[in-house]
């Protein structure tokens, strides 16, 4: 793709944005495409922080971040790109918690990462309509409504 920025384009953007981390130890011994990406994704996790503090001062609600991103998003990767991104940011999620989990069973990080997994794969091929798919989501739904409730209550108990 034409429209992917160069390393010296990145390094520029980390420099100028003050984002922290040395860019020759990120980029290590990496083959170009492994730099530019290994420095976008430093770019991106230090630009999400800001975007959730800034979204925070400025007192959006979750309907303002909503239309904001939606409206990000479909500029970014125009209509037919917008599950794509979520897919992606739901796969970036899903691969965090894995790596944070570790080697030994975590069943709240088995859950997310299952359940994140599940979401993507939603996103990217509904599946055809039918009793089995139906059930399957109104269960996803039901766990989920659920477990909230379980957070919740247990947040701000009585």
């Amino acid at each position: 793709m034409d429209d992917l920025p160069g390393t010296d384009d990145l390094l520029r953007a980390m420099g100028v944005l003050g984002i922290p981390g040395d860019p020759l130890y990120i980029m290590q011994d990496l083959d170009p495409d492994r730099r530019r990406a290994h420095l976008l994704a430093h770019i991106t996790a230090a630009l999400v922080d800001r975007q959730e503090a800034l979204e925070t001062l400025a007192a959006l609600d979750v309907e303002d971040r909503a239309d904001l991103h939606w409206a990000a998003d479909r500029a970014a990767a125009g209509d037919a790109g917008v599950e794509r991104l979520q897919t992606a940011r739901l796969a970036w999620v899903q691969h965090t918690v894995a790596r944070q989990r570790g080697r030994r069973p975590d069943p709240v990080a088995d859950a997310v990462a299952t359940t994140l997994g599940v979401l993507a794969e939603l996103l990217a091929a509904p599946p055809a309509a039918g009793p089995v798919a139906d059930d399957a989501i109104q269960a996803l739904c039901g766990a989920a409504d659920h477990l909230g409730s379980v957070l919740r209550a247990q947040a701000h108990p009585v």
